[in-house]
């Protein structure tokens, strides 16, 4: 190789750096392994700090059904919270198969004033679960408060993979 040769190379690779000088600092950052094991802690600080949806991937089958179990219950008393009962009642099913009762008209004359779950544990590994929930409500037409204590039987269906609760919230029968 003559000298000429030699040159044309060293310039061509100056002329390389200076152009792709991102792409190159990023590459010799993450060759280093100091740099990398760094990088890679940040990312599982921020990982464990702000994103706990996160941890949802990655787990066991059983940790699937508590994630579900937490997000079915949720969207649950959201819809109730805000007064979407025909779509709260879509998660009403009766284990046995038997067919849910429509949901009565009377119910759209109350509103949820506030839902707190007070416990919730899943039991049968993972096919069925309680919570007890604290629910203040009101007649629209009256405005009268009334608290009651729910206990709720929810159930994983394996073929549809999705959670149930097996009876309405009594806001009628405490009236």
């Amino acid at each position: 190789m003559c000298l000429s040769d030699l040159v044309r190379k060293l310039n061509l690779w100056r002329h390389l750096s200076k152009k792709y000088y991102v792409l190159v600092t990023i590459v010799l950052m993450t060759a280093s392994c100091s740099s990398v094991d760094y990088v890679g802690s940040l990312v599982e600080e921020e990982f464990e700090a702000h994103s706990p949806s996160f941890k949802f991937l990655g787990q066991t089958k059983t940790d699937q059904k508590l994630a579900e179990f937490e997000k079915t219950v949720s969207s649950y008393v959201k819809n109730l919270k805000y007064g979407y009962f025909r779509e709260a009642y879509r998660w009403v099913k009766h284990r046995d198969g038997r067919t849910v009762a429509p949901l009565s008209k009377s119910v759209f004359l109350y509103r949820i004033h506030s839902y707190a779950v007070l416990s919730s544990f899943i039991s049968d590994g993972g096919r069925e679960a309680r919570v007890v929930a604290k629910i203040s409500f009101y007649e629209i037409d009256t405005g009268a408060l009334i608290e009651i204590i729910d206990e709720q039987t929810w159930w994983f269906a394996e073929v549809a993979s999705a959670w149930f609760v097996e009876a309405f919230i009594p806001i009628e029968a405490k009236i």
